[in-house]
């Protein structure tokens, strides 16, 4: 797959992004907005900005940066953007198992009930998850050694720290519930066993459909 074609869908789920997310922000309504993120944190945010937005658009839009291109095999666009749907996907069916619990930050609402079902049933974290398969899908699709690691480099420490915030938080308010959830997944990826079953299923199902 050629560059500018991989740079137009980067661009473009972007721009989806964006878009879906809104959706969700103009639905989320508060009388009172705690602190989501200290000052450590919004460091961070500021480099995250810097490397999933400013320096992709400034890429896709001017060659500033064509100095530091690098070019990869042309098959290598496929599973990339396979990558990158996905990451785009897990992170908007997050939002949607999480329904009225959501919110832009940590925030424990009244009645909050721990969600374990849909995407939270095989990570803690779907929403991080989905950043970290976009930021690998990134350096693929936009193939230049300022602009491709950009995401990558600078959200994994934000990520890091968030997520032991938010499980510090989580333990205080849901207790023992939270941590036989901690024990039955993982933060950001799947557990061995768990891919094992998806694998086993998908094999059965497929053995069963060709006998059909």
């Amino acid at each position: 797959m050629d560059r500018a074609y991989l740079e137009i869908i980067f661009l473009c789920g972007f721009v989806l992004q964006v878009v879906l997310r809104s959706y969700y922000v103009q639905y989320y309504v508060t009388e009172k907005h705690p602190r989501y993120f200290n000052k450590k944190e919004r460091l961070f945010l500021l480099f995250i900005f810097v490397g999933f937005q400013l320096l992709p658009i400034l890429y896709v839009f001017s060659d500033w940066f064509a100095f530091f291109d690098y070019n990869l095999p042309k098959w290598l666009g496929f599973p990339a953007t396979m990558l990158y749907g996905f990451g785009i996907w897990l992170f908007f069916r997050a939002h949607a198992d999480l329904g009225k619990y959501w919110s832009p930050g940590l925030e424990i609402k009244l009645d909050h009930q721990l969600i374990t079902t849909g995407v939270f049933h095989w990570v803690r974290h779907p929403m991080y998850a989905a950043f970290v398969a976009i930021a690998i899908a990134q350096v693929f699709m936009l193939q230049n050694w300022i602009v491709g690691p950009a995401f990558l480099i600078l959200a994994i420490p934000f990520y890091l720290h968030r997520v032991q915030r938010e499980e510090r938080q989580l333990i205080r308010y849901f207790g023992d519930a939270y941590r036989v959830y901690m024990e039955e997944t993982n933060a950001l990826f799947p557990k061995k066993e768990q891919i094992d079953f998806l694998l086993i299923f998908g094999k059965l199902k497929f053995s069963a459909k060709n006998k059909g």
